[in-house]
């Protein structure tokens, strides 16, 4: 009897069109309330509507109107398919699976604390594990929604994470054993992207946007990638191979008064990088137009004094050469711009590398600057700087002006020569 009666009564609102429009927006509040009330505003209706409206709520109905979920409830109670549950009727005039959002939201919430439940089994510790964690913590968002739920996704990141190199490797041989296809870890590749994102997390940063910065990210995980067109500038430099053998090159280079522009294949070739003078610091420079000028001036000296040129921000061959620097004991001097991004990059030196001092970058010196800062760009100061910056970056808060390193290029070269007497 109440399927009959629940049959008429889909054909009745099938017959009045309005009825069933205000129908369906009355399980639309239900989605968002995640319960059936609320209210709508009657819509323009043609006479006849008006007319039937009316006969249906037992009282006037105009357009403008409020109509409440309550009021059309009652009317409901006064038909002839009064016996069916009204809002069991609602959800049933709509198609598939209706339900709502609040209710969607939890079915989604213990679907994704099942699969994380079931991944933390399978990686119980390591970076993986941190991984896993901080998503389940929501203190990591992943790219896209439907990704919470990517099991084969979640697992291949996982995976990656669970097989990070001790020794240096190659992207494509890692992205190989990690998924099979030496292209699954790629940047434009699902799993590559939330890879990236992984690592990034791992260190407390976010995702870089350019491709050199993520190339170093990988260089941080022994992840290597574009060895060849990524490169590092230096002179004064020698390197030994894994057997102690010196690679003649780098010695050849020196001797002739040569810089080298270095691959990161090359630098990650060498096993012991050192100066070609052992005592000397080596002295690093934020722009190769800086690096050539006091380039002429060593080679018109005849000097041998370590030079390197970071090309603005750090490379993966150049934090590898570092790397390999401070490993032999060199103690690095660095000279940048005194503007936002200088100090950013100088702060990652200090931060990383303790035998780093600043050159020429002191907040007396400072006090020669003259170009103007915009606000935009001050606010990219880093939020916490090594005790070496405080005092210029202090200065530039208040003065908000840039000294670039080519205003102390004279007091550099004063340095270098010295160092010959």
């Amino acid at each position: 009897m109440q399927s009959k009666l629940c049959a008429e009564a889909r054909s009745y609102f099938k017959d009045h069109p309005l009825l069933m429009k205000l129908a369906v927006a009355f399980c639309k509040k239900y989605r968002s309330l995640g319960h059936f009330g609320g209210r709508l505003t009657l819509p323009l209706m043609t006479a006849a509507e008006q007319q039937e409206l009316s006969a249906y709520l037992r009282q006037q109905a105009k357009p403008g109107d409020w109509l409440s979920y309550k009021n059309f409830a009652l009317a409901w109670e006064k038909t002839r398919f009064a016996s069916l549950p009204l809002e069991g009727f609602l959800l049933d005039l709509m198609p598939g699976n209706f339900s709502s959002k609040q209710d969607e939201r939890q079915r989604e919430k213990d679907a994704r604390q099942s699969l994380y439940e079931k991944l933390a089994a399978l990686h119980e510790d390591g970076a993986a594990r941190q991984w896993l964690e901080a998503l389940k913590a929501k203190e990591l968002h992943l790219y896209q929604r439907e990704f919470y739920l990517r099991e084969e996704l979640l697992s291949t990141v996982a995976r990656a994470l669970d097989m990070l190199p001790a020794t240096c490797q190659r992207l494509p041989i890692f992205a190989s054993q990690v998924t099979g296809n030496p292209h699954g870890l790629d940047f434009d590749q699902e799993a590559g992207r939330l890879f990236l994102q992984a690592l990034a997390y791992l260190k407390g940063e976010t995702v870089p946007r350019e491709a050199d910065e993520r190339t170093s990210l990988l260089y941080e995980f022994n992840i290597l990638r574009d060895d060849i067109l990524n490169f590092a500038t230096a002179y004064g430099l020698t390197a030994y191979d894994g057997q102690g053998q010196e690679i003649s090159y780098w010695r050849s280079a020196a001797e002739n008064l040569s810089p080298l522009n270095l691959p990161f294949r090359e630098i990650i070739r060498a096993h012991r990088i050192c100066p070609l003078q052992d005592s000397s610091p080596v002295y690093i420079v934020e722009n190769s137009g800086v690096f050539s000028a006091l380039l002429d001036s060593l080679q018109r000296r005849g000097q041998k004094t370590p030079l390197l040129a970071l090309h603005g921000q750090l490379k993966a061959a150049s934090w590898a050469l570092l790397d390999k620097l401070a490993e032999s004991g060199a103690f690095f001097l660095y000279s940048g711009d005194c503007d936002p991004e200088g100090l950013g990059i100088a702060n990652r030196l200090l931060q990383k590398y303790q035998n780093a001092r600043l050159w020429h970058m002191s907040g007396e010196e400072y006090k020669a600057a003259s170009q103007p800062l915009p606000e935009e760009r001050l606010k990219k100061l880093p939020e916490k700087l090594h005790p070496q910056l405080q005092p210029v970056a202090k200065a530039m808060q208040e003065n908000k002006k840039v000294l670039y390193q080519e205003n102390l290029l004279q007091e550099m070269e004063k340095d270098l020569a010295a160092l010959e007497k």
